[in-house]
């Protein structure tokens, strides 16, 4: 009788030494890994992610429009319900122009990038003039994209095609670093918390 209830007490006590799939840390580290992953996929097929950012951008615009047309329907009796019917019209057609020929459509996203580099330059520029703190690095970073921007519209339509996929891979890849860095960081101070906590 004492064995048995002695046995009983000590399988009460044993701590479980088996936890669950759920509590698994390394599932906070799979968003960072997946873009990494990804991002060096790109970069190996610029093509492919070129044609695949396109496609995207695309479908982008056809639901914005279709939303903004939705919009400015139901709002047309009242002011800027026709802009809205107009906006979203245009967002469709451009859309499915470039679901049409994704190729043209990536060297135009290319292109407009190019154009917003060389215009935040100019603002970046223009702040840096007028600002007592930070002067320095605000100027240099609009000459940076200034530049970059200006090599980006002069580009033929091969290089632009190719640019964009190695600029989604990089961004990807960087992207995947921080999130990787950061859920480090993160599980570190979850950790001292926890010491200071016993």
């Amino acid at each position: 009788m004492v064995e048995t209830v002695a046995a009983g007490s000590t399988v009460h006590s044993a701590p479980a030494t088996h936890s669950s799939l759920k509590d698994w840390s390394g599932w906070d580290y799979l968003p960072g890994a997946a873009f990494l992953v990804v991002g060096i996929l790109a970069l190996l097929e610029p093509a492919l992610a070129s044609l695949t950012a396109s496609v995207y951008l695309g479908a982008m615009l056809c639901v914005a429009g279709g939303f903004m047309l939705a919009g400015g329907i139901a709002g047309i009796d009242y002011r800027g319900g026709w802009l809205g019917i107009l906006l979203g019209i245009l967002s469709f057609v451009a859309g499915f122009y470039v679901l049409y020929n994704p190729v043209a459509g990536a060297i135009s996203l290319v292109w407009v990038m190019g154009a917003w580099f060389i215009l935040g330059g100019a603002f970046e520029l223009a702040m840096g003039f007028n600002i007592p703190v930070g002067r320095s690095w605000l100027i240099l970073i609009g000459i940076i994209n200034i530049a970059l921007g200006a090599f980006v519209v002069m580009m033929d339509p091969s290089q632009a095609f190719a640019f964009l996929g190695y600029f989604v891979g990089v961004s990807l890849v960087f992207r995947g670093l921080w999130a990787l860095f950061f859920t480090a960081d993160l599980h570190r101070l979850r950790s001292s918390a926890a010491g200071l906590m016993r």
